[in-house]
């Protein structure tokens, strides 16, 4: 019950914040940005919300994750929040509200994000998801939803492998754009490795983003990460590094985003909380 709380609060946070006065894409973890944006598909942290929602089950744990960006470039920043609960081996589910502002020379874009995950098991190894994104926007005005949908597969206890379809349903919002995805996450020892490619398929030629990423522990309290991102539509390459640390069952972590020729640069700090 408890648990049901949390989740509810967290939707609940999402009208009263509509009324202040932000874009980035959407709001980052820093684990994730310092992993060059790998995430979707690895399905160990709460943020898995906003990712491929089958990836919400794959592993059991009950999360709390905080973060916030910031942007010296542009001025603009953003605050996240994510819970997750798939302790239930048979059911789970994630939720995300994301706050963002980003400033323009002609003025600013306020942004509010709900993401929603809920998932299943069948069997040991295999869960299937659903999942939707709600965004509210100003300047343009925005007010938009879509649905997700994936599959994970557990290939062995230290492998994950995912497929995933967003914004399937069209609301011509280039924030909501329809992309397909397939990624995996790896871990060997002390090293995680990750990697997700996606992009629309049928609709012109691919303009894949691709996100890989490598974090290494050294010993169980420090963590050492890495990753690079390359938007081809854009032709962007974003280079990242970061840290994570770790006190018992709360995770402190930073996440630095370069872009290359100019693409801009994002710093992310983050609070992880494993509650069970």
């Amino acid at each position: 019950m408890p648990r049901l709380v949390v989740l509810l609060s967290l939707l609940a946070a999402r009208p009263l914040l509509a009324g202040v006065p932000v874009s980035y894409q959407t709001a980052h973890g820093a684990r994730e940005v310092a992993m060059g944006g790998t995430f979707r598909e690895m399905g160990i942290g709460a943020n898995s919300a906003d990712g491929n929602p089958a990836a919400v089950a794959i592993f059991q744990a009950f999360q709390l994750e905080f973060a916030g960006g910031w942007s010296w470039q542009t001025g603009g920043w953003y605050g996240a929040t994510w819970a997750r609960d798939s302790t239930n081996p048979e059911l789970a589910g994630a939720v995300g509200v994301h706050y963002l502002t980003e400033n323009f020379g002609a003025g600013s874009i306020n942004q509010l994000d709900t993401s929603i995950a809920i998932a299943a098991r069948i069997g040991d190894r295999v869960a299937f998801g659903v999942g939707t994104e709600w965004i509210k926007q100003t300047s343009p005005n925005v007010n938009a939803a879509s649905l997700n949908l994936g599959i994970s597969i557990l290939v062995m206890p230290q492998m994950t492998l995912g497929f995933a379809a967003y914004n399937i349903i069209p609301t011509n919002n280039p924030q909501l754009a329809r992309t397909f995805e397939v990624g995996f996450g790896l871990l060997l020892g002390p090293v995680r490795v990750g990697s997700e490619i996606r992009s629309d398929i049928g609709h012109g030629p691919l303009h894949p983003i691709w996100n890989s990423g490598v974090e290494l522990w050294l010993g169980q309290a420090l963590a050492l990460r890495g990753g690079w991102e390359w938007q081809e539509l854009l032709h962007q390459n974003f280079l990242s590094s970061g840290l994570g640390f770790v006190f018992g069952t709360v995770g402190l972590d930073v996440g630095w985003r370069h872009g290359l020729s100019g693409a801009g640069d994002l710093m992310v700090f983050g609070l992880r909380i494993l509650v069970q």
